[in-house]
C-alpha cells in the first residue's frame, strides 16, 4: 500500500500543477493537499483495491482514477468545515472562507476532469465520472440534513450516514469496479455502505471524547452518540439537555469536561454506540464473505475494518 500512497500523492501534485495555473491558488491548493497527505487516503486505495479485485488490466490509469477520487473527497471535506466552522487546524480553515471555498470548488471540478482524462474506454470512463457527479449530488444531500441539525432519532441519523460518508465510500469502491467490469455491482454497494456508516459512528465517537473545535457536543451536533447521551440524562444532568437546546451558553459548559465525561461513562453512551459500530462492521464483514474473493482479496478487504 506504500507504493500506491506514493502514486496517489504524484497522480494529485501533478494534476495542481497542470490545471491551478494562478500562483495563489496554486499554492494554498497545495497546502491543503499536504493536510490531506497525513490521511490514510482510504477513498483512494478502495478504488484499486476493487478495480485490481475485479481484474482490471491498466494498472498505469488505476491511480489517476483513484486520485481524482481522493480530490472529490478533499474538495467535500474543505466546503464542509467552511459550512461547519469547526476542524480550525487545517490548512484550509486558515484562509480567508472566500479562498478556501474557490479551492473547494477548483479541486470539485478537477476530480472529475482527472477521471475524464484516464486512459479507459470512453465507456468506463463516462460510467466512473457519472459515479463522481452522483456521489456528489448525494453528499450535497445528506450535508443539507446535518447542516440543519434535523436528526432527531437513531434512523434519521443513519440515513444522513448513508448519504454522506457511506454514499461517498460506495462511490470509491464502486468506481475500481465500474472501471474494471464497466458494470454496477449491487454486492459492492451493500458493503462498501455498511464499511462506511461503521466508520462515521468511530469518527463521531471521537468527535464527542475530543475536547477542540470540532467536539459534537460544544457544536451542539446531533450524532449517533450525542442522540443517545440526550436521551439517557436525568436529574442533575439534565444540563447536558439544556445547552443542546440552547439555554446555556458555551461558558456555562466550557469547564465542565470531567463532569461531562462521567456522564458519558455512567450512562453508557460509549457502550451502546461501540457496540453499534461493531454491528455495521460484522454486517461489513459478512457481506464480504458472501462475495467469495481468494483469500489475498478478503485479507485485503479485512484490513479495512481494522
Amino acid at each position: 500500500m506504500e507504493q500506491l500512497v506514493d502514486r496517489l500523492e504524484s497522480e494529485l501534485r501533478e494534476a495542481l500543477r497542470c490545471y491551478f495555473s494562478v500562483p495563489e491558488l496554486y499554492g494554498h491548493a497545495l497546502a491543503c493537499l499536504e493536510d490531506k497527505l497525513q490521511e490514510a487516503m482510504l477513498f483512494g486505495k478502495m478504488t484499486v483495491l476493487h478495480y485490481r479485485m475485479f481484474k482490471g488490466e491498466d494498472m498505469k490509469d488505476i491511480y489517476k482514477a483513484a486520485a481524482a477520487v481522493e480530490l472529490m473527497i478533499l474538495s467535500l471535506d474543505i466546503i464542509d468545515d467552511i459550512q461547519d466552522q469547526d476542524n480550525g487546524k487545517m490548512a484550509w480553515n486558515q484562509l480567508p472562507p472566500g479562498i478556501a471555498l474557490n479551492i473547494g470548488i477548483g479541486m470539485l471540478s478537477l476530480s472529475g476532469q482527472m477521471m475524464l482524462s484516464t486512459g479507459f474506454s470512453a465507456e468506463r470512463r463516462q460510467l466512473a465520472a457519472q459515479l463522481i457527479h452522483q456521489g456528489i449530488i448525494t453528499a450535497v444531500n445528506g450535508q443539507m440534513t446535518d447542516l440543519y441539525n434535523n436528526v432527531q432519532t437513531e434512523e434519521d441519523y443513519i440515513r444522513m450516514v448513508t448519504q454522506k460518508s457511506a454514499a461517498l465510500l460506495v462511490t470509491a469502491a464502486m468506481i475500481g469496479t465500474v472501471l474494471a467490469t464497466g458494470e454496477w455491482r449491487e454486492e459492492v454497494k451493500r458493503y462498501a455502505e455498511e464499511l462506511g456508516i461503521a466508520a462515521q459512528i468511530k469518527n463521531d465517537i471521537r468527535d464527542l471524547l475530543n475536547w477542540d473545535d470540532k467536539n459534537d457536543f460544544l457544536n451542539r451536533k446531533k450524532t449517533l452518540p450525542t442522540l443517545y447521551l440526550l436521551e439517557a440524562v436525568a436529574g442533575e444532568e439534565e444540563w447536558i439537555t439544556d445547552y443542546f437546546e440552547g439555554r446555556l451558553d458555551f461558558a456555562d459548559v466550557a469547564d465542565r469536561r470531567q463532569e461531562l465525561e462521567q456522564i458519558i461513562a455512567s450512562t453508557g453512551t460509549l457502550i451502546y454506540t461501540s457496540f453499534r459500530m461493531r454491528t455495521h462492521y460484522y454486517r461489513y464483514l459478512e457481506y464480504v464473505e458472501q462475495l467469495n474473493p481468494t483469500p489475498y482479496w478478503k485479507d485485503m478487504m479485512l484490513s479495512f475494518a481494522e
